[in-house]
């Protein structure tokens, strides 16, 4: 065989594995965003279905607790605990989906490490509310300076719009829907919790956008201090934070620039800078578990971790 000969088959030799790897390369991200995809399917069911629960589990003493009196409402604990919840389980069900969406489409590294930390942030709060570590009495002071937080952003959107805030009109439905306020008038609602929490001696502390009960939470504060963290949680949220602020390691910023000639953020950079998307559903489904007595997403969660850690 001549040179010239072995030239031309030595390139062919090359491209072929340049073809077989990037096909594998796209297996691999193909799976990912499966396994993602169903891990969202399971977070909306959750955040949308009843749990169940162990005789003895922590959520059976909230289903005890005395209801919360607000206003002229009398509210289960274990309702008010789940809700909050719940709203922070469903945004992550619907940001994993995002996810898997910039996955397929390797077109966005700063879009897909954003989502990241919204599924991180997500998870963190619906872990916090319901922490199986603390009291009844601390899981519905966090649960309800999360919906002071939710009402007074509600007020605050609408007078940047120029509504302003209006008296609401009573609801004829049932009370299904009360913990969002779409039929009650958000000042009121914040009043009454202030109100409740007043009665029951906790501080009420002032806050720049929303007061909050006894403690201030806030992303930083839980990531470090969350019960079954193991240490990645603070990494997952810093990293993701100063890279969408502009502090971008060398390797990324040098793919960030890359990216806007070529137009594409490969998948194994994005899984490499989103470890919230695996850090959050970890410490929000090993909670649950031990909040509810019941594992839940076992299987979901588990494929995907193999495949989100799958090189």
């Amino acid at each position: 065989m001549t040179g010239e000969k072995r030239d031309a088959t030595w390139a062919r030799d090359i491209i072929a594995q340049i073809n077989q790897g990037a096909r594998a390369a796209h297996e691999r991200r193909d799976a990912l965003a499966v396994a993602v995809d169903d891990l969202a399917s399971g977070f909306a069911q959750l955040g949308l279905s009843p749990w169940k629960t162990e005789q003895k589990s922590p959520e059976r003493e909230d289903l005890r607790a005395p209801d919360v009196q607000l206003g002229g409402r009398a509210v289960p604990v274990a309702k008010i605990l789940r809700y909050e919840s719940a709203v922070n389980i469903l945004s992550a069900a619907d940001q994993l989906r995002g996810f898997a969406v910039l996955l397929r489409a390797e077109a966005s590294l700063m879009g897909a490490v954003s989502v990241a930390r919204g599924v991180f942030e997500a998870c963190l709060w619906a872990t916090a509310v319901i922490d199986p570590t603390i009291t009844t009495d601390e899981r519905l002071q966090r649960a309800l300076t999360r919906r002071l937080a939710r009402l007074s952003a509600g007020i605050r959107l609408n007078n940047m719009l120029g509504g302003g805030v209006t008296e609401r009109e009573p609801s004829t439905k049932d009370d299904s829907d009360d913990e969002h306020g779409s039929n009650r008038d958000p000042a009121q609602d914040i009043d009454d919790i202030v109100a409740y929490a007043k009665s029951r001696g906790w501080p009420v502390k002032p806050g720049q956008r929303a007061p909050a009960i006894a403690n201030r939470l806030s992303i930083d504060w839980l990531s470090e201090n969350l019960e079954r963290r193991i240490g990645v949680e603070g990494y997952a949220w810093t990293s993701g934070s100063s890279m969408s602020h502009g502090e971008h390691a060398a390797d990324t910023a040098s793919w960030i620039e890359l990216s806007q000639d070529i137009g594409t953020a490969p998948a194994w950079l994005i899984q490499l800078w989103s470890t919230g998307v695996w850090a959050g559903p970890r410490l929000f489904l090993k909670t649950f578990a031990d909040y509810t007595g019941q594992v839940h997403l076992g299987r979901e969660y588990q494929r995907f971790e193999k495949r989100f850690w799958d090189k």
